[in-house]
């Protein structure tokens, strides 16, 4: 016979686990915004516990919702921006002049890039010539030729 099915339990008291979705203020820098949250929580001691990769897709939601109000380019756009110049994320964050991870963190979208920055990748999108001068400047090689195309304008 099958021993009936156990609910997870917290790791602090051994109480009983249970899934919750709610709306929840998060702060993305030095903006916080209401979205849904997804984690777990104890009915016995109260203990919160986000499984692997719940708390990145809140900040996800959270970031998401600060692109569309302020009008941000997409982490997908920014990523097409990169890859046309043929640059890694590491290359791309030094033409930049942008600090270790920032790019990771935007292409994964659990932070947002400022005002200026967008305009600059915007400006880098419609003026190759604007990566080449960048790259010039902070030192990145740009591979033979690269421009960025009109699919990713």
């Amino acid at each position: 016979m099958a021993k009936p099915r156990r609910h997870p339990t917290c790791p602090l008291c051994d109480g009983r686990l249970v899934r919750i979705a709610e709306m929840r203020d998060v702060p993305i820098g030095k903006r916080v915004v209401r979205v849904l949250d997804r984690f777990a929580r104890c009915t016995d001691c109260g203990e919160e516990l986000y499984a692997p990769g719940q708390m990145d897709a809140t900040q996800r939601r959270a970031s998401d919702l600060i692109r569309k109000e302020d009008g941000l380019l997409l982490p997908e756009e920014i990523r097409a921006i990169r890859e046309a110049l043929g640059l890694t994320q590491h290359a791309f964050e030094r033409l930049l002049g942008g600090g270790p991870k920032t790019v990771v963190r935007w292409e994964r979208g659990t932070v947002c890039q400022n005002q200026a920055t967008d305009s600059l990748l915007r400006v880098i999108r419609a003026f190759p010539a604007a990566a080449a001068f960048l790259a010039e400047r902070h030192g990145v090689a740009l591979p033979g030729g690269t421009r960025v195309s009109a699919a990713t304008r």
